[in-house]
């Protein structure tokens, strides 16, 4: 149990770490904007409130996936339409962003309460109506604990409750999605947690999810950390047109859930 208790660990946190490193989304793209502008704690609580986020759907993913994902599929196009909504705001707001020239200057963090406001209350609903998240971190846990399974390591069970859950969805939805899944095989291996002990399972699955957010948030503390730090060093202009052109993306980004959501709708 300890040593499942570890190695879950220590690849959840890798795997939150690493997979949170591109910045091409929504959440990334909010703390970017944000942390040019000096908004080291709005970026913070916004990186808390995607984490939580993200330990739920890891979780889910892990654990009971095939029961949960029937309920929530007929959401889904609205969930979309709810974040193309939310992403239409949040963009037009960050187009409209003028960066305090003495701010910039003084290489300090914005620490102005009003200005930091708001922060978790985005991570938490940019990332609840994004369902694309939840098919992501299916597909990268599935490749983890292929991985993890492949070189012996001690997963708890896990590696088995996943490979299921993904046999499972493909079953329910037919989603060409994870065609390129069937390459990849989990070996049987033998576990000292006991793969029928549902309250272990469960327990190793909490761990897990909680690795995961955890490395998912310190990658986004020191992103956020070094665009602050650094900031100064680009020009003001050149950093408002970034600014701006990373809130149109978001603008893009939402035309893109709306389109996918018509398509399941009609």
């Amino acid at each position: 149990m300890i040593e499942s208790i570890i190695t879950l660990t220590i690849i959840g946190f890798t795997a939150g770490f690493i997979f949170s490193i591109p910045v091409a989304g929504p959440i990334n793209i909010i703390i970017t904007t944000n942390a040019l502008a000096g908004k080291f704690r709005y970026c913070m609580r916004t990186a808390l409130g995607a984490c939580i986020m993200e330990f739920f759907y890891v979780l889910i993913v892990v654990y009971g996936i095939t029961a949960l994902y029937a309920l929530y599929k007929p959401f889904i196009p609205y969930l979309l339409i709810a974040g193309s909504i939310i992403l239409v705001f949040v963009g037009i707001k960050i187009t409209k962003t003028k960066l305090d020239v003495k701010n910039l200057e003084s290489k300090t963090i914005m620490k102005d309460k009003i200005r930091n406001k708001g922060g978790f209350r985005t991570g938490v609903f940019v990332n609840l109506t994004n369902p694309s998240l939840f098919l992501g971190w299916l597909i990268s846990t599935f490749i983890v604990f292929s991985f993890a399974s492949s070189v012996g390591l001690n997963t708890g069970g896990l590696d088995l409750i996943v490979n299921q859950n993904v046999e499972s969805l493909k079953e329910l939805t037919g989603d060409d999605e994870f065609e390129g899944l069937n390459d990849i095989d989990i070996e049987e291996t033998d576990t000292k947690a006991g793969e029928g002990e549902k309250l272990s399972s469960i327990l190793l699955a909490v761990i897990y999810a909680l690795a995961v957010a955890l490395g998912s948030y310190i990658w986004l503390y020191v992103y956020s950390k070094l665009i602050v730090k650094y900031r100064q060093k680009f020009n003001i202009n050149l950093l408002t047109k970034i600014i701006q052109g990373l809130g149109i993306c978001l603008i893009g980004i939402s035309f893109y859930l709306a389109y996918r959501a018509a398509i399941l709708l009609f």
